[in-house]
């Protein structure tokens, strides 16, 4: 055995080493690289360039990592390399943090030279040229200004000057949909003020429009970012926890981009804005081909949009796109075929098939051991398409001598052959060149039969199956035995059908156990169209049934769902199936049942119990609906005890004519009663407003006696006579 090879580390710690460890398993491992880092700027910067290195090969477009390579280098005073740094990454990332730090940079180490000022102006139009329509860019623009502000002019032509210079900087941050702009507008007022009174109101009324279009965008896109993670490195899809979510948010903003929220009736305005969006995603998302290819698809529509008005613009845009896909793929996608593919349709689009011959070859080299064959599908595709069938053959011969190249190209190139020449016989020729290599390839044999069988040569047909099925193990030739037989149904008589499946039942017989009433299921099948219905063909074990079933089970449309759509409504469901344990008993199909939440609040129209929550049955449910609310009834309330107990005590007579005639007299009695109560009330009531003259009017409508059958009237009365007497 030979002796292991110890992998050299960087690290010098043990800490380090179990870091290194960790990226050997994962080279996107934040924490691992994290600990590298801390190590490295704990030591000297001469070392600590070899993991900066490694680490901006993995995350080249992270900010915070080339933010931290030049920080450790400006510490160190290695200022002829971090001016290096900043120009291999400063164009490519657009990073808000590392233009500040290279605003920072101009600032302390370009003071003491006499161009100083025209350099820190020139470094701020730079920095707002490619960050400043970045939300959050307001420090950089007030940077700006103070700057400005504090540079000495002597003489009235330096003065204008810089009352030019300040006023133009202020109009533009006005116009720009950044955070906290309302300061900014009311510093350019008092700006305004303090030069000329007069011409003040004028220009502050000109942009007041172009401030408040910004205010409103500003407030819309300060809402959209509010979740956004900006500093997150970019890594390989799958990798993140909350990627799908970010990566929704992203799309959202891009969305709202392409709308034009600023109003803009400049298409370079917007496609600037758009494109500045799609690098910040990048930064994140790098890994996603669908964003490099959506930003690239949206700049080559613009550009040709723009064609018409200016053709010089829109070349211009166009070859900003090639600059974007070849930045693509030097960057993640060396290796992705669909960025790869959507370039070389553009530049076919250009007539530039010398540059699509280039992008095919490349992508092939940097597949390495990877297959090939969707490549040179794609290749001959775009062959044929530009320069003919006789570069399409040429590619096709690459293909052959190619060892990572499996069947599929051989399969499209005799399709090709047979579509576009006509030629069947180059077409059967190109099947057995193939078959050579790949006779076991159950998708190639089954393309071959199928190709043969659309040709209408049913002896040839008969042939060729003889010979594919027999270089195929039993099971996979099963498919191929499948579309024999549906061969021998379409064309052949009921004899040579019969033969053929009296041929399947002796070939999988040992693997298949009753499967005569399959095949004669399929003998009658066509389309979705079944012989038997859903619970029989389920009983005869009838595989592929069972298989669409269990999809239209999950959700998923099928043949089967259109029938059942169709012959029983679009309410009906599938009858659940029950399955079996080990022992063959029947169980319940519990796929549908929910989990157990018990709720801590019981909320409306929900029965409360020890064990939780559970809705009420549909009758109570109504009920409870057609009722005013609890909080509605405020009394009286009635003792449930006590009146249960009245209840037990009244003596019900057996017949309703003697029940009837006590009912009358205690009416009367009752009657008799209240008139006399009521007349002894009235007479108390005179005699005292006789006493007590004064009395309001109102106070005699109040105190007057209700009518004898009014119980609301005589129940208020009574509360207010209990309420006099407390007091």
């Amino acid at each position: 055995m030979g002796t292991p090879v110890k992998v050299k580390r960087w690290s010098k710690t043990d800490r380090g080493m179990k870091a290194e460890e960790k990226l050997d398993e994962n080279l996107y491992d934040l924490e691992a690289w994290n600990v590298l880092i801390r190590e490295a700027q704990s030591g000297m910067i001469e070392r600590g360039r070899e993991l900066y290195e490694r680490l901006l090969k993995v995350f080249p477009l992270s900010g915070r990592f080339w933010r931290t390579y030049v920080e450790h280098e400006m510490r160190c005073h290695q200022f002829e390399q971090v001016e290096k740094i900043f120009q291999r990454s400063l164009v490519k990332v657009l990073h808000l943090d590392l233009w500040k730090c290279y605003l920072m940079y101009v600032r302390e180490t370009k003071a003491t030279l006499p161009g100083f000022r025209e350099k820190m102006t020139q470094a701020y139009e730079f920095a707002l040229t490619k960050v400043g329509q970045d939300i959050g860019s307001t420090q950089i623009w007030v940077d700006y200004i103070a700057f400005l502000r504090a540079g000495d002019a002597s003489g009235s032509f330096a003065e204008n000057q810089k009352i030019a210079s300040i006023r133009r900087v202020y109009q533009r941050v006005c116009s720009s949909p950044i955070l906290n702009i309302d300061p900014l507008w009311k510093e350019y007022n008092v700006f305004e003020q303090n030069v000329n009174k007069v011409l003040a109101k004028k220009l502050c009324d000109e942009r007041a429009r172009d401030f408040k279009n910004a205010l409103r965008v500003a407030k819309e896109a300060e809402h959209l970012f509010r979740d956004v993670e900006k500093g997150t490195p970019s890594v390989p899809p799958g990798t993140l926890a909350d990627e799908q979510q970010q990566l929704r948010l992203w799309k959202k903003i891009i969305a709202w981009e392409k709308t034009n929220p600023c109003r803009s009736d400049n298409p370079a305005t917007v496609k600037r804005r758009v494109m500045f969006t799609y690098e910040q995603c990048l930064l994140v998302f790098g890994h996603h081909p669908d964003i490099w290819y959506e930003a690239a698809h949206f700049l080559s529509e613009s550009a040709r949009g723009l064609t018409d008005k200016s053709d010089t613009l829109g070349k211009e845009w166009l070859d900003e796109v090639t600059v974007f896909f070849e930045r693509a793929i030097g960057l993640f996608m060396s290796r992705n075929q669909l960025v790869h593919f959507a370039y070389a349709d553009f530049e076919q689009s250009r007539m530039h098939y010398d540059k699509c011959h280039e992008i095919y070859t490349r992508l092939i080299k940097s597949l390495g051991d990877t297959d090939h064959s969707l490549t040179y599908v794609q290749y001959m595709k775009f062959a044929r398409q530009a320069e003919g069938m006789k570069a399409a053959r040429l590619v096709f011969k690459k293909a052959r001598e190619d060892q990572q190249c499996a069947h599929p190209a051989f399969v499209a190139a005799a399709l090709m052959e047979y579509a576009c020449s006509k030629d069947k016989t180059i077409a059967i020729k190109i099947f057995e060149l193939g078959l050579k290599r790949f006779a076991t390839e159950l998708e190639y044999v089954k393309a071959y039969l199928q190709f043969m069988i659309s040709l209408n040569e049913d002896n040839n047909t008969r042939v060729l199956f003889e010979r594919l099925v027999g270089g195929l193990a039993e099971d996979k030739s099963r498919e191929l035995w499948d579309i024999f037989r549906r061969f021998e149904s379409s064309v052949g008589d009921l004899s040579s059908l019969l033969k053929v499946e009296k041929r399947m039942t002796e070939v999988f017989s040992k693997s298949i156990e009753n499967c005569e009433a399959p095949l004669i299921v399929d003998r009658y099948r066509f389309l979705g169209l079944w012989p038997c219905s859903d619970d029989e063909l389920l009983s005869m074990n009838h595989k592929e049934f069972a298989k669409q079933y269990s999809i239209l089970r999950s959700g998923t449309p099928t043949l089967l769902a259109a029938r059942q759509s169709a012959t029983k409504g679009d309410a009906t469901q599938a009858k659940p199936v029950s399955t079996t344990d080990s022992s063959g008993r029947g169980m319940p199909d519990v796929k549908n049942m929910l989990p157990f939440r018990p709720s801590v609040r019981v909320g409306v129209n929900v029965q409360g119990v020890p064990g939780g929550s559970f809705p009420l049955p549909q009758p109570l449910t109504e009920l409870s609906l057609a009722i005013p609310p609890p909080t509605s009834f405020q009394g009286p309330f009635v003792v449930v005890d006590d009146w249960l107990k009245l209840i037990s005590k009244i003596d019900i007579p057996d017949d309703y004519e003697t029940f009837a005639a006590k009912w009358e007299d205690r009416v009367k009695l009752d009657g008799d009663l209240a008139m006399k109560s009521a007349s002894h009330f009235a007479f108390a009531k005179s005699s005292s407003r006789k006493r007590h003259g004064g009395e309001a009017h109102e106070s005699d409508e109040e105190d007057a006696a209700p009518p004898v059958n009014d119980i609301y009237r005589v129940r208020q009365q009574k509360r207010v006579h209990t309420a006099t007497s407390m007091t």
